[in-house]
């Protein structure tokens, strides 16, 4: 797709695929950033069997996590959602003006916080067409969600509702991931803090409920309401033992996630790493509410090196790049299909 693109873990989709029901829209739409800072787009039409290239940002902050997500509005518009990593109070934003056509994108907006932003993640749901959920690292570098109108047709927009600050953890910064059913409920695992500064690192698993704005379990317990207070979250026993399907992995690693979705039959399955104590070596899990409780199951040894630097890494004088490749498979069932799969996290 690209010679130079880069994207991060915890910014999603950054890989979209829209199908319409009547055929005439079957693209997907790929983003990333490059090593000087612009902020692209690929996106590939099956009808016409043709592939463009758009610049979305020029000489954006040239930072793997600033890569673009992608939103499909009720009249089929595309939003694209960008922001600075985690030095600017805004999002940026730019919205289609033709039905599934990034090549045809409006001019820049800016969404204006009052915290700094980063990993924006955009979700319409069937209980509330008229509304945008947005997601991202924001309030005291933590989970932050806020309530967006869908866009006007000069591509205005803004919040209704928050930003409001989700949970409140005792790691300075933990790491989360979106996932929703497209109805009434928008999922989020997420860790204690980073790996690297906490041992062990717990994995978390809650969902907000848009028809009552509430944090829940998997079982449906209320966590919190989420205007009114904070939840607060530790890698306690006593927290496990209060909370216990809260708590997707308490495993004594420095676990991290880079996925969350859902099977065949709605249950959450969050795709996670364990890295040793030491940092020696890290293997790759696959943790699944049963209906009852969380299982983790291994997939494979993913290799000796976290955070250390290799011959032509990052860490070194050579330079690092990421190729990204055209999606194998494309969803015909005439809904949005999403494919996320991590190639390069920062």
């Amino acid at each position: 797709v690209t010679a130079e693109g880069a994207w991060c873990w915890f910014a999603d989709p950054r890989i979209l695929h829209y199908e319409n029901k009547d055929g005439s829209i079957n693209k997907t739409y790929i983003g990333y950033i490059d090593i000087h800072g612009n902020i692209k787009a690929t996106q590939i039409d099956y009808r016409s069997n043709t592939t463009e290239e758009v610049l979305i940002r020029s000489w954006f902050q040239p930072d793997d996590h600033n890569n673009p997500t992608f939103l499909v509005l009720p009249d089929e518009r595309i939003m694209v959602f960008y922001s600075r990593h985690t030095d600017e109070a805004c999002f940026y934003y730019r919205v289609s003006r033709l039905p599934g056509d990034i090549t045809t994108l409006g001019q820049e907006k800016i969404i204006r916080t009052k915290n700094n932003t980063t990993y924006p993640s955009a979700f319409i749901l069937t209980n509330d067409p008229k509304h945008i959920y947005l997601c991202w690292r924001g309030i005291g570098w933590h989970p932050t969600i806020g309530r967006l109108l869908i866009p006007d047709d000069k591509g205005n927009t803004n919040f209704d509702w928050g930003p409001y600050q989700i949970v409140q953890s005792t790691g300075a910064r933990p790491y989360a991931k979106y996932a929703s059913d497209g109805k009434n409920r928008i999922f989020m695992a997420y860790t204690t803090g980073h790996p690297e500064n906490e041992m062990p690192n717990h994995v978390y698993f809650n969902y907000i409920d848009i028809n009552t704005l509430e944090l829940k379990d998997i079982t449906g317990n209320v966590l919190s309401v989420i205007q009114e207070n904070t939840h607060k979250v530790n890698k306690k026993p006593e927290y496990a033992q209060a909370h216990p399907t809260a708590v997707a992995s308490n495993s004594k690693y420095r676990n991290w996630l880079w996925e969350v979705a859902t099977d065949s039959t709605g249950n959450p399955v969050i795709a996670m790493t364990r890295i040793s104590p030491d940092k020696s070596k890290h293997d790759y899990y696959y943790t699944k509410w049963t209906g009852n409780s969380w299982k983790s199951t291994f997939l494979a040894h993913g290799g000796g090196h976290f955070h250390q630097d290799l011959p032509g890494g990052a860490g070194s004088r050579g330079r690092v790049r990421a190729f990204l490749r055209r999606p194998e498979g494309r969803d015909r069932s005439g809904t949005e299909a999403q494919d996320h799969r991590p190639r390069l996290c920062g």
